[in-house]
């Protein structure tokens, strides 16, 4: 009886882990997913000639993959609490109004260090997804323009 009821137990923590970890993907990605829109915001606001060259910041499964991976190596190298103070760094800085690119740059959050966050982004494919997607769309060619950098920095 003890036996089952053990067993039992094990089977159900089983089954709840994937789901915790889904839950945290699913944070990360709508916060992710919000964090974008807001520097969309903030950059057609101080450059309008952008709006037609924002990418689509919907995650699919190519983000997916990537963001588990970030979750995955955040949680090697710092443990439960980064990946969750991480996340909960991209919530806080989804709903950040944006006041300009200095602040964009300071501001968006980095988990463990500088560093860890460049090597992780370039072996996960964040990096990838995310210039795909902007020359793609046709940001990367727009923000090569010096007038629009000028508009961006506020000048």
């Amino acid at each position: 009886m003890l036996r089952s009821i053990a067993l039992t137990a094990a089977l159900a923590l089983s089954s709840a882990l994937p789901a915790f970890a889904q839950s945290e993907l699913e944070r990360m990605e709508a916060a992710t997913v919000a964090a974008s829109l807001n520097m969309e915001a903030f950059m057609v606001s101080r450059a309008p000639s952008l709006a037609d060259a924002m990418p689509d910041w919907t995650w699919g499964d190519d983000m997916r993959a990537a963001g588990s991976c970030t979750l995955d190596a955040i949680r090697a190298e710092g443990g439960d609490a980064a990946a969750e103070d991480y996340i909960d760094a991209l919530e806080a800085f989804a709903v950040l109004e944006i006041t300009s690119m200095e602040q964009l740059a300071t501001a968006a959050p980095v988990p463990i260090s500088s560093d860890f966050a460049v090597a992780t982004s370039q072996r996960c494919g964040s990096d990838d997804v995310a210039m795909q997607r902007m020359e793609a769309s046709g940001l990367m060619e727009a923000m090569l323009d010096p007038q629009v950098m000028m508009q961006l920095m506020g000048q």
